[in-house]
């Protein structure tokens, strides 16, 4: 997208490499100081819980278990991520960038090359979160009804953005239309995900979506130069505020699923997902007053990403939180009731045809 490789190049992220590294290890510390201390308040609380960790061995055939049922899924998975590496692999080109700017680019994303691939990879992870909702099936879901429903308008915007103007469209080797086909891809599952939804929600929905396009109105970037297009990019990430709570309050509300391996995937995939957004807009979308059209838009951006991924990392703490607490003698029991409810359906409509011949 030229908001960063494109008209300034101050945009893009300017923080240093040695900077970057040390911020990095220091992250990675935390992370594994927490996933210890997480395992051994696990371990020291898994006497009633549905799970046990017994050392390697168990771990292991967890793993082994939890691919086993998501199996689609780390299909798609390895599709997309095969996808990235061999565009990488491609390179990318400069296009309308000057030739300084691009080696600068080049310079401080090695790796991803724009920044801007961080945004295409989210599209395309969400595409496989989608896919395994829509295939499994079930409108209990928190990603379903109202969540689609504001999913839907952010990618409807997407879409036709795209299809008005070239300057928001992503740049580097994932850039281009791949992005824009994954939204456009995206939007029949989100309609089939939408069906259910009460017509009062859904008034309640549109109503809301409404507001979110008064507020991208007012706080807009004025890289088209156009109020509508420039406008449109930011209704989407709006939306998606709106889908990010929506997600919260359905996983609230709806509870603890065991037996929808869509539920666990998109709990997982969501924040996932969510971090490369927002580490896009904190870290590679510096303030520029040039590029504001009106309002705060550069604010928005980077509060509502970092809102989101909040609400998508509450929604997969508490589903774990319910998960982990729910006793192992209540998931059989809810099994023996599944498997019960056939034999005696078939038993009921055996006596009816008894009574119908007698």
């Amino acid at each position: 997208m030229d908001t960063v490789s494109g008209p300034v190049g101050a945009v893009v992220g300017t923080a240093s490499v040695s900077g970057s590294g040390n911020s990095m290890c220091e992250s990675i510390v935390a992370i594994v100081i927490a996933v210890a201390v997480l395992r051994l308040e696990i371990v020291r609380h898994a006497g009633g819980l549905p799970w046990r960790i017994s050392g390697f061995g168990g771990c292991a055939k967890s793993c082994r278990g939890i691919l086993k049922q998501h199996i689609p899924e780390v299909a798609g998975l390895a599709v997309c991520l095969a996808l990235a590496v061999a565009l990488r692999v491609t390179g990318g080109s400069a296009g309308t960038v000057d030739e300084k700017t691009w080696a600068d680019i080049m310079r401080q994303w090695p790796i991803l090359i724009t920044a801007d691939s961080l945004l295409a990879l989210q599209a395309m992870l969400r595409l496989v979160v989608l896919l395994s909702a829509v295939l499994r099936g079930g409108a209990s879901l928190p990603l379903s009804q109202e969540s689609a429903v504001f999913f839907c308008c952010a990618a409807l915007g997407r879409v036709a953005l795209a299809t008005r103007e070239n300057v928001y469209m992503l740049d580097g080797p994932l850039g281009g239309l791949l992005p824009a086909i994954a939204e456009l891809a995206s939007v029949p599952l989100l309609a089939m995900l939408c069906k259910g939804i009460h017509r009062k929600a859904l008034a309640a929905a549109l109503t809301t979506v409404g507001a979110m396009m008064l507020i991208a109105y007012r706080n807009r970037l004025s890289l088209a130069g156009n109020a509508l297009s420039d406008g449109l990019f930011i209704f989407a990430h709006m939306c998606e505020v709106l889908a990010a709570f929506a997600y919260l309050c359905r996983t609230v509300l709806l509870g603890v699923s065991h037996a929808n391996v869509a539920v666990q995937f998109g709990h997982v995939m969501m924040p996932l997902q969510q971090v490369l957004a927002a580490y896009y807009f904190v870290q590679a979308f510096e303030f520029v007053p040039e590029l504001v059209s009106t309002g705060h838009p550069f604010e928005l951006l980077q509060i509502a990403g970092v809102a989101q991924l909040g609400a998508y990392a509450a929604a997969a703490v508490l589903h774990l939180a319910e998960y982990l607490e729910t006793p192992m003698a209540n998931i059989e029991r809810l099994a023996d009731d599944e498997q019960l409810a056939a034999p005696c359906t078939s038993d009921m409509s055996w006596s009816q045809e008894a009574d119908d011949e007698m």
